[in-house]
């Protein structure tokens, strides 16, 4: 019988119901992080081939919903080159998957968000890069794009980016979350081509989209009431764990 043919029950559904809450609360909050947040709590209930298309799946939702509450910070003149090098690194990193050691890949990003993270935090005035223009953002969703098709890292690097161009936090995510929004749809897409949500009953899907949605909506109202100063503290401690994460992940 297929895996979560029919619904999960007992402590499994209160594990999943509360992953995906939590993850559509930091998505909501941050802009980001979700699909980490519901993998650290659903890959203890589900295999990954499960685990993994449905944070794809909350990640979109919480994206979706709380796009609109920041949509005065999207502006197309600044997002389309990051969305253009993304696009062209996407299908890049993804054919790269076959050759690149994504042990290394996963471990060298973890590295430097530990260490940039690190200085971030310990630093009251973080360093504003204003040089560049469009070419220099393109170039970073090209990695942003390139890491998401190889290893599924597709935020990090444009995120610690708008960090360092010293926009508002608002002006922030209307680039980093249309362009993870973006990915992350392709990603969907993908996934649903090679049938990986044929395995998982209705009910289950409903349960994660309705406390996901929830999640977000909370999350975004903490975001509005959340400072310049405290936002940029909050992903840089999210970013921070993301790091552990993955060097975690390579080195046990």
């Amino acid at each position: 019988e297929p895996y979560l043919a029919r619904t999960m029950e007992g402590s499994d559904l209160l594990i999943f119901a509360i992953g995906a809450g939590a993850a559509g609360y930091i998505g909501g909050l941050t802009g980001l992080g979700a699909a980490l947040i519901a993998l650290a709590f659903w890959l203890h209930v589900m295999p990954p081939q499960v685990a993994v298309p449905m944070a794809a799946l909350i990640g979109v939702t919480s994206h979706v919903i709380t796009l609109g509450f920041i949509r005065h910070g999207v502006r197309m003149a600044r997002l389309w080159p990051f969305i253009a090098g993304g696009l062209i690194g996407l299908p890049m990193g993804i054919a790269a998957l076959s050759y690149l050691d994504v042990d290394v890949a996963k471990g060298g990003l973890g590295i430097l968000l530990i260490l940039y993270c690190g200085y971030g935090l310990a630093v009251k005035t973080p360093p504003i890069i204003q040089g560049g223009g469009r070419r220099a953002d393109g170039l970073i969703g090209f990695l942003g794009g390139f890491f998401g098709g190889a290893a599924s890292m597709s935020g990090p690097i444009p995120t610690i980016w708008t960090g360092l161009r010293g926009w508002t936090k608002d002006e922030q995510r209307g680039v980093f979350q249309p362009f993870n929004l973006v990915v992350l749809g392709i990603a969907l897409i993908g996934h649903s081509f090679y049938g990986r949500f044929d395995d998982l009953a209705g009910s289950s899907i409903l349960i994660a989209m309705g406390c996901g949605v929830l999640g977000a909506l909370l999350g975004i109202y903490t975001y509005r009431h959340t400072s310049d100063r405290n936002f940029r503290r909050l992903v840089l401690i999210l970013l921070l764990i993301g790091g552990l994460s993955h060097l975690g992940s390579v080195l046990f």
